[in-house]
């Protein structure tokens, strides 16, 4: 288990980055056959990726509410993660071709993603009595200059928080 840093950090990064999210909604849970291999190509996937750190993923994080799976990740830029999903020796074209030819259209598994580009420095970040978590355990953290919330002076960094 990550260890607790006390006190407040905020995220020490000054690069441009992408937050994708990704998921599966299993809509007929008796269709085994069809929402088990989406739900088992994510980790076959994300271990592929954090294997080779050259491929762009900073960091992700797997998240389960009811019929629900969602992955949030960080990428260090869209052609990272354009490059990652057309390759075709990475494991996400297989699947892609797999759940077309089986699943595409017929309602038992939604799929979806977003992409936000998010340019250095246009962010806010806070991290409380925390083990490093989200962008921060995505990228770097550092102290934070300002712990009070009526304190107002702003910080004038990077992923300054308010």
């Amino acid at each position: 288990m990550a260890k607790v840093r006390p006190g407040r950090v905020v995220v020490d990064y000054e690069d441009d980055l992408v937050v994708f999210t990704v998921g599966m909604r299993i809509n007929k849970f008796w269709k085994f056959r069809k929402w088990v291999p989406v739900f088992a190509s994510m980790p076959k996937m994300l271990r592929e990726l954090h294997a080779d750190p050259e491929l762009g993923l900073l960091d992700s994080r797997t998240m389960i509410g009811g019929r629900v799976i969602m992955v949030v990740q960080y990428w260090r830029s869209e052609e990272h993660l354009e490059h990652y999903a057309h390759s075709q020796v990475h494991a996400h074209r297989g699947f892609w071709k797999w759940f077309n030819r089986n699943v595409k259209s017929n309602g038992e598994v939604g799929l979806w993603h977003e992409l936000y580009k998010v340019r250095a420095g246009e962010y806010d970040t806070s991290y409380i009595n925390m083990p490093p978590y989200g962008l921060a355990r995505a990228t770097k953290e550092r102290d934070a200059t300002r712990t009070d919330p009526d304190d107002h002076d702003h910080e004038h960094s990077a992923g300054a928080a308010h």
